[in-house]
């Protein structure tokens, strides 16, 4: 059974995705009192960042090192970035081993994102701490001579808090209620559609054996070229990971750079076209083009560039609202990582 929803509480954290969660990871080990809520039924398991970088397994490490271990056995060391052009030419190369002087995480680590916060999770849990889900904020305003926020929840609790931290999303209510703006880095107006929105398919699939040689299964890769990139990010199965460092069964995610609005659900047909016609061995005799077997999941986005004005709100009797994550910032770049 859940247990019973508070009234009250030093810290509210709205939206229990990877910011929230490392948010509630880092007040939990200095024993901060907090309460997270998030307006979904459990964590989503659709295709969305599949990256994460040596930094955020540092502060993840330094909140529990056996997190960050459990973490990092689940995906797939690259150690490399490489991009290469539509004849397959090497555009250019990052070597994640250059850091290894400065970290342990000398690699960029290829993992699903609900797998990182399916873990984070257990151990947020493990430590007596829930997530107190389908809590959709509805409404928020100041009390107690501003001290204090009030949120009002569309199933009805009220909860007071003097800290909210925001991390819901880039369409975040808390943001707009605190009245900071959402702003085009570029041109320093609202944040909307403009120019410099992208349009992406993200989708897991696994390619048909035998996987073309031109396509590795170690590290990440990307192709651009007529018109958009080609990303390539092989993945580990959940259930049989492979001690060589490979993925199970030929499991990829793909990030597709398109030019006009994909389909909502794009199936094998929309993204076979895609690779035989700038993928992997379109432009090369030597290779060919690798086959998709089967597609897991697929959605689409679109991403445009913004970041906040500020990422604090102060009212006048010392209550705070603090944005973190999508809800202070996202890139105009595919939704593959996390710093």
């Amino acid at each position: 059974m859940s247990p019973p929803f508070p009234s009250s509480t030093e810290v509210c954290i709205v939206g229990a995705g990877p910011s929230g969660l490392a948010c509630a990871l880092g007040l939990a080990a200095r024993q901060i009192p907090f309460v997270i809520v998030d307006a979904l039924e459990a964590g989503h398991n659709s295709s969305r960042a599949v990256l994460m970088q040596a930094n955020a397994l540092e502060t993840l490490a330094a909140l529990h090192p056996q997190l960050s271990a459990d973490i990092v056995s689940g995906g797939i060391q690259s150690k490399t970035l490489t991009t290469i052009d539509l004849q397959e030419r090497l555009l250019f190369r990052l070597r994640m081993t250059d850091i290894a002087a400065y970290t342990k995480y000398a690699f960029s680590l290829l993992i699903p994102q609900h797998r990182v916060e399916h873990r984070m999770r257990e151990y947020l849990q493990g430590g007596g701490n829930s997530i107190h889900w389908r809590k959709c904020v509805s409404e928020v305003k100041e009390i107690a001579d501003d001290s204090q926020y009030q949120l009002r929840f569309a199933s009805g609790e009220v909860l007071t808090a003097r800290y909210i931290v925001a991390a819901d999303g880039t369409k975040s209510f808390l943001r707009t209620f605190a009245g900071i703006r959402f702003v085009d880095p570029y041109t320093n107006k609202e944040a909307g559609p403009g120019k410099n929105d992208l349009s992406f398919v993200v989708a897991d699939v696994r390619f048909a054996t035998p996987l073309p040689a031109n396509v590795p299964s170690d590290r990440i890769q990307m192709m651009v070229g007529a018109g958009g990139v080609v990303l390539t990010a092989p993945m580990l199965d959940s259930d049989s990971p492979t001690s060589a460092g490979g993925p199970a069964q030929n499991l990829f995610r793909l990030y597709l750079g398109v030019p006009d609005t994909p389909p909502r659900s794009p199936d094998v047909p929309f993204l076979q076209a895609i690779l035989d016609a700038r993928g992997p061995g379109s432009h090369l005799t030597q290779y060919p083009v690798p086959k998709i077997a089967q597609v897991l999941d697929s959605s689409r986005y679109r991403t445009r560039p913004a970041l906040v004005d500020r990422y604090v709100q102060r009212a006048k009797g010392g209550a705070y609202i603090l944005l973190v994550g999508d809800a202070a910032h996202t890139s105009m770049g595919p939704p593959a990582g996390r710093a």
